[in-house]
C-alpha cells in the first residue's frame, strides 16, 4: 500500500476561490462542463457537502488508486495554463479516495461530483504555489498524468511540505496555514519542523531595532514616541526602507522599555544574547484602536495570550497608565512617557 500520492487537478486561474468556473481548456471533457468538481477542492465550507470535520473533493481517474492507503496525503498538481508550467498548489491529509458520488446540492444546478475525502484540520491550499519542474530531474519528465495520479516516496513529500513551510516563513504571513502544514508534516514524516515562524511585523520590528539601537539614543527615542500622533501616515521611511508605523512605534518602545514584560518584568533571552518581547495593544487595531503609545503594552508570551484570552476587565484607561482585572487579577502598568 502506498501512503502518498501525487493527483492531477485542472488549473483555475482563480486560485480556486471562484464557484462558478468551468475551465473549457481543460485537457478532459469533465472539468470542460462541469463546475462542482475540481474548481471547488479548496472550497472548505461547501453547503450540504463539508463538515465541521471533512472537506470532500473531487479528481478524475482513468483507473482507481486501489493502492492507496486510506489516510494518507494527496499532493495536488495542476498545469497553470497562464504561465504553461506545473505547480504543486495543495494537499488533502488524512484522506480517502472512494468511487465517485453525485450529490444534489444547493448551489448549483448540476450534481456536485466527489470521491475525495479529507480532514479540513490537514487539508489546505498553498499560499505560495510551488514549482513543480524545481522536483524534476529533467524538465521534460512527465510528473503526473494529464488524468490520474501517481504514488510518491516519503522523501519527495518530505521536500514539496518542507519548502512550502520556508516559502510561508520568508513571506511572514499566513501564520494559521503555516501551523497547519507544520501539523501534516510532523504527522507524515514523523519528525519535528524546528524553523519557528516569524511575521512580517515581527521582522519590521527586528529590522527596526537594530537601527535605532545603533543610531539613536535613549533620549531621541523618547522624543520620537513622545512625539507619535494618531493622524500620521500608515507607512513611513526609515533608513530609505518602508515600514508600518505601528512598527517603528513598537521597536522603539521596546527599547525604551528595555524589553520587560510590564506585568511581570520578565523578557526571554535569545540565542544570540538578545532579548524577546511582545507587544499588546490594549483597543485592539481591528477595534480602531490607536497605534500610539498610550494603547500599547509590552508583554511576555505567557501574559501576552493570557491579555488576548484571559477574562479581561479594564477599569481605567488613560495616558498615563492603565488597570485592570485578568483572570481575577489586578494589574496597574504604566503608559506615560517620561
Amino acid at each position: 500500500m502506498n501512503k502518498f500520492a501525487l493527483v492531477n487537478i485542472t488549473w483555475n486561474p482563480f486560485g480556486w476561490r471562484n464557484n462558478s468556473y468551468t475551465n473549457l481548456k481543460a485537457g478532459h471533457k469533465y472539468a470542460q462542463y462541469n463546475v462542482g468538481g475540481e474548481s471547488l477542492n479548496f472550497n472548505f465550507n461547501k453547503k450540504s457537502v463539508d463538515t465541521n470535520k471533512f472537506v470532500k473533493g473531487f479528481a478524475q481517474f482513468k483507473s482507481s488508486p486501489v493502492k492507496y492507503e486510506s489516510g494518507g496525503l494527496l499532493i495536488f498538481f495542476t498545469r497553470n495554463t497562464d504561465i504553461n508550467k506545473g505547480q504543486f498548489i495543495g494537499v488533502y491529509g488524512k484522506a480517502e479516495i472512494s468511487k465517485y458520488q453525485q450529490l444534489k446540492v444547493p448551489f448549483q444546478k448540476n450534481d456536485y461530483w466527489t470521491n475525495l475525502k479529507a480532514e479540513k484540520d490537514f487539508s489546505l491550499l498553498f499560499p505560495i504555489p510551488l514549482d513543480a519542474n524545481n522536483y524534476k530531474e529533467n524538465t521534460s519528465d512527465r510528473m503526473v498524468g494529464q488524468i490520474g495520479f501517481t504514488y510518491k516516496e516519503k522523501a519527495f513529500v518530505e521536500q514539496i511540505l518542507f519548502d512550502e513551510l520556508i516559502e510561508l516563513s520568508k513571506a511572514g504571513h499566513n501564520e494559521n496555514d503555516f501551523n497547519k502544514l507544520v501539523a501534516v508534516y510532523e504527522f507524515y514524516i514523523e519528525k519535528k519542523f524546528a524553523l519557528p515562524f516569524i511575521s512580517q511585523d515581527e521582522r519590521e520590528q527586528n529590522e527596526l531595532e537594530e537601527f535605532f539601537k545603533k543610531t539613536k539614543t535613549k533620549a531621541d527615542i523618547l522624543n520620537d514616541l513622545k512625539n507619535v500622533k494618531e493622524n500620521e501616515p500608515v507607512e513611513i521611511i526609515v533608513n530609505r526602507k518602508t515600514y508600518k508605523r505601528d512598527n517603528k512605534t513598537i521597536a522603539q518602545l521596546k527599547i525604551y522599555r528595555d524589553f520587560k514584560c510590564q506585568i511581570c518584568g520578565h523578557s526571554i533571552i535569545k540565542k544570540d544574547g538578545s532579548k524577546y518581547i511582545e507587544a499588546a495593544h490594549i483597543k485592539p487595531k481591528h477595534q480602531k484602536g490607536s497605534e500610539t503609545p498610550d494603547n500599547i503594552i509590552l508583554l511576555c508570551p505567557n501574559h501576552h495570550k493570557e491579555f488576548d484570552f484571559g477574562e479581561l476587565k479594564i477599569i481605567n484607561h488613560d495616558t498615563k497608565g492603565i488597570e485592570f482585572l485578568l483572570n481575577g487579577q489586578r494589574h496597574k502598568l504604566k503608559l506615560s512617557l517620561e
